[in-house]
């Protein structure tokens, strides 16, 4: 595809009305030079939409022994996030996704079908290469997103593997919200272009954000977190701690206290963290409570408040999980949560103090989501959920529907919540796809992945 027919794609898929100042900054770079390229710019800034564009142009979908393009990422969820960004962009093309937390066994499947596209967490790719899977021969493209990431997670070496065995040729772009003082020698970068819009697009997200300092007086953290989140307005929240046992704390915290909230962190199994953020994108929960983990890489729309339950140990950190809020041109609101013996670090800047008003804005939603024991791999699709629903329940009208996650072996659905009991009970009997299904109402839950 070209250019110009790939950003009316965007368009046309993404809802968007024009690409951004760094977005054609990359594809006027790809486009005019033969280069590689180094991307730095902030997260939630749009390098996923630009990296994927400027790959794609090198298809060749008439050469397809092998695949073409290759988008290395840190973490499961960005995997996610990448390939359905490149489906809606290309949906005629094939896409594979590696990555650990789900059977390897249907990644060799899909690899044996020839995909053009391959995008993969480093640990599982190297797998697929060591198990003869997978033939990195054709890449014309490769991407290393969130590179940085990728190296302070130690994924080095299983980079290198990659990277030696694809093409001296291929091209690269190396994406990063932060600068990388010393590029590693396995990444031979040629005649490389660097574009760096982290100054200009953070100035832009700070000029958005409204900074508060919550002190706590004469009540624990915990307390004052609850107090707060019930006195600001009920819109999408994630409150950040600095380890897994302090968020999961919190978040029994709230549950205990009627608070309804998601957890987010990387101890839990994948399927929690999958239910966590799609309980949290779809507004059947309002809180998402997680670790520095959800900072970055994780497809979530509107995120109006930002607690900093626990204070941030750098600059860095606090500016990505700042940087959930006030994407595009919305604004938000940044809470940082201090006790009397903690200082507010330096780099926060103009931050006012917050006065409660002790309201009670209780976090609840009108939306609930179902849960379906059936998903990509039993060939289920949004069509099918939407003919199951529509067809077999008198209580939810098909306008009732929302949002439809279809993972590989369960799908999530968004209704509404007086409604969802109802629906249930009435679908309950029926086979969807003449396959018997269990249904049940989604909600978070503490299983964690086996050591």
């Amino acid at each position: 595809m070209t250019k110009d027919q790939l950003i009316e794609q965007a368009q046309r898929a993404l809802d968007i009305k024009a690409l951004n100042a760094m977005q054609e900054k990359v594809l006027d770079c790809w486009c005019d030079s033969a280069g590689d390229l180094v991307v730095y710019s902030p997260t939630g800034s749009g390098k996923t939409l630009a990296f994927a564009m400027a790959a794609l142009m090198t298809l060749d979908p008439h050469a397809s022994e092998t695949p073409q393009v290759l988008v290395i990422a840190p973490s499961r969820e960005l995997v996610i996030q990448i390939a359905g960004v490149i489906k809606k962009l290309s949906p005629l093309t094939l896409v594979t996704s590696c990555y650990g937390g789900h059977q390897s066994a249907d990644e060799s499947n899909s690899l044996r079908s020839r995909p053009l596209v391959v995008i993969s967490t480093p640990g599982r790719l190297v797998d697929h290469i060591n198990q003869g899977n997978i033939e990195l021969a054709g890449i014309k493209s490769l991407v290393l997103d969130e590179f940085d990431k990728s190296l302070e997670l130690g994924f080095s070496d299983e980079m290198s593997t990659i990277l030696r065995h694809c093409p001296d040729d291929a091209r690269k772009i190396l994406t990063s919200a932060t600068v990388i003082e010393h590029m590693p020698r396995f990444v031979k970068l040629n005649n490389c272009h660097t574009i760096n819009m982290l100054a200009s697009q953070a100035l832009a997200v700070d000029s958005r954000l409204t900074l508060w300092h919550v002190a706590v007086q004469g009540a624990s953290p915990l307390d004052t977190l609850l107090k707060l989140l019930l006195d600001i307005p009920n819109e999408r929240t994630i409150v950040f701690a600095n380890t897994r046992e302090s968020a999961q704390q919190a978040f029994l915290f709230l549950m205990k206290n009627t608070m309804p909230a998601a957890l987010y962190h990387g101890a839990l199994e994948q399927i929690e963290r999958e239910k966590a953020v799609t309980l949290f994108n779809n507004g059947s929960v309002m809180v998402l409570v997680a670790t520095d983990l959800a900072a970055r890489g994780l497809d979530i729309a509107s995120v109006k408040h930002i607690i900093h339950y626990e204070l941030p140990l750098t600059q860095e950190v606090f500016t990505h999980r700042n940087g959930r809020s006030a994407r595009v041109d919305a604004t938000g609101d940044v809470y940082l949560i201090t006790t009397p013996q903690e200082p507010l670090p330096h780099y926060t800047g103009d931050c006012k103090q917050y006065i409660m008003k002790n309201r009670c804005h209780a976090k609840r939603s009108s939306i609930a989501t179902m849960y379906i024991s059936a998903g990509k791999k039993e060939k289920i699709s949004r069509g099918d959920i939407l003919g199951f629903l529509s067809k077999n329940s008198t209580a939810t009208a098909p306008g009732d529907i929302g949002a439809i996650s279809i993972f590989d072996h369960y799908a999530l659905v968004a209704l509404p919540a007086a409604k969802i009991e109802q629906t249930i009970k009435e679908v309950s009997p029926f086979k969807l796809k003449k396959q018997k299904v269990k249904l049940s109402v989604a909600r978070p839950q503490l299983r964690f992945t086996k050591r």
